[in-house]
């Protein structure tokens, strides 16, 4: 059954996929750029040389993280306007988009001890890892709290489609 759901135009739908694009290839840059930016860090501060390895390994994996999301939610535009949105697999892309959210707050968590066991950074670098990190679980149980009303809407119309 074909109902005639309201979808959003296509320019809207385009312009999302044409940013999200561009996030993407900016976030592939920055993967490019981040070693030799960290080793430029590295020899300005040979203090804390030691940290060059570790905390490139987890901005690169911030990165990855990122880059994933943004496909997922691209995939998820994409279903919004095939009106496709209401069906199972559409919750897996929310649950990775939840996964890569809970995966960032632990790769902040690393990064904290990171920084503090190197004795490195100021109390103000503790206080903005402290608020990325209450952010990220914000937008997590946020995308959960709408994932809920997904998996309603998909029963709603599995019921629906049963009476029809």
């Amino acid at each position: 059954m074909d109902l005639d759901l309201p979808r959003p135009a296509l320019g809207l739908v385009i312009t999302t996929q044409v940013f999200l694009g561009i996030l993407f290839v900016v976030g592939l840059a920055a993967i490019a750029l981040l070693p030799g930016f960290s080793s430029r860090v590295a020899m300005s501060l040979p203090e804390y040389a030691e940290l060059r390895d570790p905390l490139l390994a987890i901005a690169i994996s911030v990165t990855i993280l990122g880059l994933i999301a943004l496909a997922m939610v691209a995939l998820l535009v994409h279903r919004i306007y095939a009106g496709t949105m209401l069906t199972r697999t559409s919750l897996l892309w929310v649950d990775v988009i939840v996964a890569t959210l809970f995966c960032a707050v632990v790769l902040d968590i690393v990064g904290v001890v990171a920084i503090s066991n190197a004795q490195a950074g100021n109390p103000f670098l503790g206080i903005v890892q402290a608020v990325a990190c209450l952010t990220v679980v914000a937008l997590a149980c946020i995308t959960l709290v709408l994932r809920s009303l997904l998996r309603g809407a998909i029963v709603m119309r599995a019921e629906l489609d049963d009476v029809v």
